[in-house]
């Protein structure tokens, strides 16, 4: 089944009709009641939970980066998929814009500060995007730094409600990067008989396409401008402020990702650790 119909499946939320018991989890003893209501909620809910309530007290930043892979790996297990763990993911303004692999921001900010990084699906390291981002938050920013969401399967019925032939064009294919032993590409939206598989990165759609050396399409730049305007719009994006034990899962095929600007003070700065699984 191919073509723009809507998506038509549970996970196309907004925050209007999101409640807090749709996603929160309270901190598990990993095992097989753990991961089955995690795996409700990536692949049978809105496509993310935040389990909260992970004691991090006398943890080294590099051990709360072992726990967040080692609870991934537990909770992730039935689905027999592999891990991947990045090292542990301190933004401050020094190195934010600089360092994230999926959408750096445009330019450096002030001393302290970090901009916004839009919402988006992580491209990741292996031939394929990896299935689950999770995100353990190991210090809160000092000011700002909230997570955003929005629902992969809402961004397509409000494109389908509002610019049709934009729709169209994202069933196409777009490189996401582009080089030797690296061409990655993929359309932004597509259909697996009733199921709704979503990819979007416009900063390595953009990054892609430049390296052919011809620009976007008319019609394939607007409708990326399209989708970029929506996911600026709070009515379809969730702002959610992450407490320090607080570890996000995120359906990297289901749900974008992004984080509002940030301003650290004092010498402790925000930090996340950050775990991939297939």
């Amino acid at each position: 089944m191919n073509g723009p119909i809507p998506a038509a499946v549970p996970g196309a939320w907004t925050p209007a009709t999101l409640r807090t018991g749709d996603w929160l989890l309270p901190a598990p003893s990993p095992g097989p009641a753990a991961a089955a209501a995690v795996d409700a909620l990536l692949h049978r809910g809105p496509g993310f939970a935040v389990l909260r309530g992970l004691a991090l007290e006398g943890r080294t930043d590099r051990e709360c980066v072992d726990l967040c892979a080692g609870l991934v790996a537990r909770l992730r297990a039935p689905a027999g998929g592999r891990l991947h763990r990045s090292a542990n993911e301190l933004l401050t303004a020094a190195t934010a814009p600089a360092v994230h692999p999926d959408a750096p921001a445009p330019a450096r900010p002030p001393e302290g500060d970090a901009l916004t990084l839009p919402p988006h699906m992580d491209r990741g390291e292996g031939p394929t995007p990896p299935h689950v981002l999770a995100l353990l938050c190991i210090r809160p920013a000092t000011e700002g730094g909230a997570s955003l969401l929005a629902s992969g399967a809402a961004l397509h019925d409000r494109l389908l409600a509002d610019d049709p032939a934009a729709l169209r064009e994202l069933y196409g294919d777009f490189r996401f990067g582009r080089g030797p032993g690296f061409d990655r590409v993929r359309p932004v939206f597509r259909r697996d008989d009733a199921t709704l598989g979503v990819h979007y990165n416009r900063y390595w759609i953009d990054r892609g396409q430049g390296e052919t050396g011809t620009p976007h399409p008319p019609a394939r730049r607007h409708a990326l401008d399209a989708a970029d305007r929506l996911l600026a719009d709070p009515a379809i994006v969730l702002r959610l402020p992450l407490r320090r034990g607080d570890l996000l899962l995120v359906n990297n095929d289901a749900v974008l990702h992004g984080r509002t600007p940030f301003r650290d003070t004092g010498t402790l700065r925000r930090g996340y650790a950050r775990v991939w699984s297939d």
